[in-house]
């Protein structure tokens, strides 16, 4: 059995919208650049992300223009990452389900 790693086959907007911004990690990068983490070191240190996921990720979102690279640095080259239009617009759908996780999920984990 052959697993899938994205919803191509698929014509829905939401898997395509999963294929974006579905991938474990990427909320939550998405969130902490919006709440001010602009700079590598501290979007991982703020998430315990390991650099090689966090790098996958911001790739994606960059590439998908989520995110755009700004350069901070030119020795050694270093960059911010800020949202564009289309990232700040999917913040509200993660509000959404932060608020349904905070109802439905974390009152429940410990029991």
């Amino acid at each position: 059995m052959t697993i899938r790693k994205n919803f191509d086959h698929l014509n829905l907007p939401l898997a395509d919208a999963l294929g974006v911004v579905g991938e474990w990690w990427t909320p939550l990068v998405v969130v902490s650049i919006a709440g001010g983490s602009h700079r590598f070191e501290e979007i991982q240190n703020g998430l315990t992300i390991a650099r090689n996921i966090l790098t996958d990720r911001l790739t994606t979102l960059v590439d998908n223009e989520v995110v755009e690279k700004r350069q901070y640095s030119s020795k050694p080259k270093r960059y911010e990452y800020h949202l564009t239009k289309k990232g700040e617009a999917v913040l509200p759908a993660f509000e959404l389900l932060a608020a349904w996780g905070a109802k439905w999920v974390t009152p429940h984990k410990n029991r």
